[in-house]
């Protein structure tokens, strides 16, 4: 994986992050998201974005003619893990 590869995946761990410390705090904050908006919409966005790439990314993987660089890296990653 390059620099690249390595910067992609930490933008998504830190929107993964940002999306769960901002549910930790609404929860135990006395603040309601709808007093702060601007950073509910981030969120949001944050969150529609993620979900949006985790779906383009299981149809990349369930199709049967799929490219087969990801389907190595994914084989790769579960032989590293184990599986």
């Amino acid at each position: 994986m390059g620099v690249i590869g390595s910067l992609r995946l930490s933008f998504w761990v830190a929107v993964i992050g940002a999306v769960s410390l901002y549910g930790f705090f609404v929860l135990l904050s006395p603040i309601s998201p709808a007093q702060i908006t601007a950073v509910t919409a981030v969120i949001a966005g944050l969150v529609a974005i993620f979900t949006l790439r985790t779906l383009h990314v299981a149809a990349r993987l369930g199709a049967r003619g799929g490219d087969p660089r990801l389907r190595r890296e994914r084989n790769r990653t579960r032989e590293r893990r184990g599986f």
